[in-house]
């Protein structure tokens, strides 16, 4: 990905889920002003970081490949 792909909010989310099959696995806040979502496709386990502002944008900041929603820990 070389170029940062921006878009209202709602729209990004409409094409997420329409377009792409993704589903918002998790979400946490960065800043006051910033939201983090995390997409999975559940087809292929492509994963799309997208970065939501308060001002309606959302932009997709990292994209990849092989999403493992969850680690198994230590036994």
């Amino acid at each position: 990905m070389t170029d940062v792909s921006c878009d209202d909010s709602t729209r990004m989310a409409h094409m997420l889920t329409n377009a792409l099959g993704a589903e918002r696995q998790g979400r946490g806040l960065r800043d006051p002003e910033t939201l983090l979502e995390i997409w999975v496709t559940q087809r292929n386990g492509d994963w799309i970081i997208v970065q939501n502002y308060t001002n309606g944008t959302s932009c997709i900041v990292a994209m990849g490949e092989h999403w493992e929603g969850e680690i198994p820990g230590p036994t």
